[in-house]
């Protein structure tokens, strides 16, 4: 088993407790205390509650959304693509459901910087592309493009929800099925 060091305990801590009482209700006491650490340890680790919110936000979008379709050959077709990239999606977020959790909390009550958010947004910049390209090729419905994502990712949401009350921790091809249904052009 592997030793945290402190920051990681701070980040840990802080993240545990954002999920299970939100963030605004959250004392940096109580992260400290958590994370068994003096209360000043957290400001050496962390300038603010600001920094370690942007942290942890940044930390979830590079590991969550990096790299959605790595190892699957470019000439997959799109429906492949779209399945892989929501499957890794999908078992990230049910393997660590707390970042899942912070994520929610966040785009309810927006106290992640926009610095960290353009950094966050970063790591699935690619992804995008891809997206766009696809939307733009006539593989997805003609909607507004900003209107399918929010559909995507809420139809995503609820299938991580229902697998995780479930206590699943793989979607079914069925699973995947509905979020490509979503988004395919009807034929």
């Amino acid at each position: 088993m592997t030793m945290l060091s402190t920051k990681d305990k701070i980040f840990q801590s802080a993240l545990e407790l954002f999920a299970s009482q939100g963030i605004q209700a959250t004392s940096t006491a109580q992260i400290s205390k958590k994370a068994g650490v003096a209360s000043g340890t957290l400001f050496v680790h962390f300038k603010s509650k600001q920094e370690l919110i942007d942290t942890i936000y940044i930390s979830i979008k590079k590991n969550a959304f990096s790299d959605l379709n790595e190892n699957i050959p470019n000439d997959s077709s799109v429906e492949l693509q779209i399945k892989n990239g929501s499957r890794k999606i999908i078992e990230y977020f049910l393997t660590n459901y707390n970042e899942f959790i912070f994520l929610g909390l966040v785009d309810i009550d927006p106290m992640v910087s926009e610095e960290a958010r353009a950094i966050g947004f970063k790591n699935f910049e690619k992804s995008m592309a891809d997206l766009k390209q696809w939307f733009i090729e006539g593989h997805f419905k003609e909607i507004d493009f900003d209107l399918l994502m929010q559909i995507n990712w809420s139809t995503t949401e609820t299938i991580i929800k229902n697998l995780k009350f479930r206590n699943l921790i793989k979607p079914s091809e069925s699973e995947l099925n509905i979020i490509w249904d979503i988004m395919k052009k009807s034929s």
